[in-house]
């Protein structure tokens, strides 16, 4: 859940030099990739730092707004973004839940990803060290910190959702290819006998 700008860098001799802003600058690295795959691994911890769930998946990702997400292990389920509605479906408990992406939006950061679209950073603060980059609320809300490592050429590398609670979900990225996915991987139905829990 982003947009699509393209920012021209000209170095002119001797003019001054104005360094992009930290929003800026992560907006700029996104545009430079709309399109990909990985494969990726979760680690959930506590606030303590007790090791809760592991998992692993892949993924796929094109802007704006589709994305598809898919858990292998431990457990299968499905996290499908078509550009208007969220549906995640557990196949364990037969269970499809179908949410509207722009309420997605105003709750986490990690759609900003997906879009990125100017007017959706306004909730956010950015910093950044290196590759690093924290988007973080900028008033008191519910919505949770979302640190990410995005590498120059716009490949996202890992990332970490810091819950207010101080659980963190972290994510590392392997077999990135800049690719289109397959527009099937976009479009969910939903199975035969299956609960619709519809939150649109």
């Amino acid at each position: 859940m982003i947009r699509m700008r393209q920012m021209l860098l000209s170095l002119l001799l001797c003019a001054p030099v104005v360094l992009a802003s930290p929003k800026q600058e992560l907006s700029t690295r996104l545009d430079k990739l709309n399109s990909f795959t990985a494969v990726f691994k979760q680690m959930v911890t506590s606030p303590e730092g007790e090791v809760i769930s592991e998992s692993e998946g892949t993924l796929a990702m094109k802007r704006p707004n589709l994305f598809h997400w898919k858990t292998i292990i431990p457990d299968e389920n499905l996290l499908v973004f078509d550009g208007e509605t969220l549906w995640y479906y557990s196949p364990v408990i037969e269970q499809v839940t179908a949410m509207r992406l722009d309420d997605m939006i105003s709750k986490t950061p990690f759609s900003l990803l997906i879009r990125n679209d100017s007017r959706n950073w306004q909730n956010y603060n950015v910093s950044h060290e290196g590759d690093k980059f924290v988007l973080s609320p900028n008033k008191a809300s519910n919505m949770v910190t979302l640190i990410i490592t995005v590498l120059p050429n716009g490949c996202i590398m890992k990332f970490s959702i810091v819950e207010q609670d101080g659980q963190i979900s972290r994510f590392a990225m392997s077999n990135i290819k800049n690719v289109s996915p397959k527009a099937s991987l976009f479009r969910f139905t939903v199975p035969n006998g299956v609960e619709l829990d519809d939150q649109r």
